[in-house]
C-alpha cells in the first residue's frame, strides 16, 4: 500500500523489503526512514498522551543532517506520525502487533486440558 501526500511518500525499503517513508518537504526533503516501536505515556498533569517512538533513518541525502540535534527533527516525523495515526484510524486501519502486556491484563489465562 502506497500512501503519498504533498509532505511525504511510501517507497520499499532496501533493506528490509518493508515501507518506509521518504519526506518530501524541506529541510528534510530525500530523507527516508522507519518508524520503531510506538507507545503512548499518560501526562496526567497536563491531562493527554505523549507519544514516544523509535525510528531509524536509512538514507539522508545530507549526511550532515545525522550529526545535528535529532529534537527538531524528532519533532516533525512525530507530527508526521500523529497525522498518520489519525488518518488510520478515521479509516479503520490500524493495527495493534505488540502482543501481550501482562502487567494490565485483567482475565485470567486459560489453560489448553491437551497436552
Amino acid at each position: 500500500m502506497t500512501m503519498s501526500n504533498l509532505r511525504y511518500t511510501t517507497v520499499e525499503s532496501k533493506t528490509t523489503g518493508l515501507e518506509a517513508i521518504k519526506l518530501l518537504e524541506d529541510p528534510y526533503s530525500g530523507i527516508i526512514f522507519t518508524y520503531g516501536k510506538v507507545s503512548f505515556e499518560e501526562d496526567d498533569a497536563n491531562d493527554h498522551l505523549k507519544i514516544k517512538f523509535d525510528y531509524d533513518i536509512l538514507y539522508d541525502p545530507l549526511d550532515e543532517r545525522k550529526g545535528s540535534d535529532p529534537k527538531q527533527f524528532e519533532q516533525y516525523i512525530g507530527d508526521l506520525l500523529q497525522e498518520l495515526l489519525h488518518e488510520e484510524l478515521a479509516k479503520n486501519n490500524v493495527t495493534y502487533t505488540g502482543g501481550v502486556d501482562n502487567e494490565n491484563r485483567t482475565g485470567d489465562i486459560i489453560e489448553s486440558d491437551s497436552e
